[in-house]
């Protein structure tokens, strides 16, 4: 009897364990948080300095994760049009299937998205930015290694 409810206790205990640990990777984390709110989409170095946008350092965060395509699916409906470009190009990377269900999903869209590309801010349509991801012109901005 004490051997059946050692087992029991250690079964209900790791089911328990479990339950927290996918609870607490359904969380948004920092990464996606900043996802969710970043209105430009930027790769590469930016700016005078050449430094990496937060988007991309967060990008970078979700891929390396083991929930990333969770986290990259969700943000393609809680986040905004540059957060839904970085979710994009992170399932492309991840999970070409996936990639290809979420623009069939997202359908055609439309509209301008503030972009970075080093010194020059613009605006850019969407489905421009979308090609380029399909076409893979951004991979070699997440392939980079950056110096801390």
């Amino acid at each position: 009897m004490t051997k059946r409810f050692a087992s029991v206790a250690l079964a209900t205990a790791a089911t328990i364990l479990n339950c927290a640990v996918f609870a607490r990777s359904a969380e948004p984390g920092a990464g996606e948080n900043v996802l969710q709110q970043t209105s430009t989409f930027a790769l590469g170095g930016i700016g005078v300095a050449g430094t990496m946008s937060e988007g991309e350092r967060a990008l970078r965060e979700l891929l390396g994760g083991s929930d990333a395509l969770l986290r990259l699916d969700r943000l393609l409906s809680t986040a905004g049009p540059a957060g839904q470009l970085y979710a994009l190009l992170g399932l492309r990377l991840k999970d070409r299937a996936a990639y290809d269900r979420a623009i069939t999903k997202m359908g055609a869209r439309n509209g301008k998205v503030e972009t970075a590309r080093g010194c020059i801010l613009s605006q850019e349509n969407f489905a421009d930015l979308l090609k380029e991801i399909d076409s893979g012109q951004h991979d070699q901005f997440l392939d980079r290694k950056w110096r801390n």
